[in-house]
């Protein structure tokens, strides 16, 4: 199958869905991660033009450990908007991951540029399929039945999972993936007083104890017309 995580954020995809991504890379699934923006306004000190360089190689960083293939747009951070221009960019990602699955952030998260990448990828899921839309870069892709799983939240705000990952195995490479993204553990912390390494440990073991396992991920499946399903695909 061919698996797609589209992200707003360099990191998201490692705090939200790495381990699950690992699972179906060891499974030889292709797996693409998609970062919609390029995190240039992620600092408080290093300049945008700087840091928005940093973050690619990070991120690229990050996919290559588990031989992700990365799609990289290069959208300014904290300027996501469900607009034209956008959907066209979004379609194209969807046209050439040519997913079965696509993971992408809760419609409820905390931040605009989450919740318009999650519209965005709702508001584009058929066009990726009709080859008559205009002004896309490349052909349309299969139309089929992809299915649409929405990451938790940052800390589980407001999000209940209905389906689970146990990704105790795939923990330690889940860390080693978003230890790449060096820059965003000294912003979090100045930015957020938050430790990146202990928002997940502690998110992933709190979905493992309800979940029935050491660390887990959790997920809502998209319930939409086309999107039917008769078998769990989750790894």
């Amino acid at each position: 199958m061919n698996i797609l995580c589209v992200a707003a954020h360099p990191d998201d995809t490692e705090i939200l869905c790495a381990g699950t991504l690992n699972r179906y890379a060891k499974q030889g699934h292709q797996v693409t991660i998609a970062v919609f923006t390029n995190g240039n306004m992620g600092d408080a000190i290093i300049k945008p033009e700087i840091l928005g360089a940093m973050r690619e190689q990070e991120a690229r960083a990050a996919a290559a450990v588990i031989g992700a293939q990365l799609i990289w747009p290069g959208i300014m951070d904290e300027h996501v908007f469900p607009n034209q221009e956008h959907r066209h960019i979004m379609i194209d990602i969807l046209r050439e991951a040519d997913p079965d699955i696509i993971f992408t952030h809760a419609p409820n998260d905390y931040h605009p540029d989450h919740r318009y990448v999650s519209q965005l990828v709702f508001d584009s899921y058929f066009q990726k399929g009709l080859p008559f839309i205009p002004n896309q870069s490349l052909p349309a892709c299969r139309f089929g039945q992809a299915q649409i799983y929405y990451m938790d939240t940052l800390c589980g705000i407001g999000f209940t999972p209905t389906e689970y990952v146990d990704i105790t195995e795939e923990f330690e490479t889940k860390k080693a993936m978003l230890a790449c993204h060096k820059s965003q553990f000294v912003a979090m912390q100045d930015l957020a007083n938050t430790d990146m390494n202990d928002m997940i440990e502690v998110q992933a073991r709190f979905r493992g104890l309800t979940a029935g396992c050491r660390y887990a991920e959790g997920f809502t499946r998209l319930e939409a017309y086309q999107r039917g399903l008769t078998r769990r695909v989750l790894p």
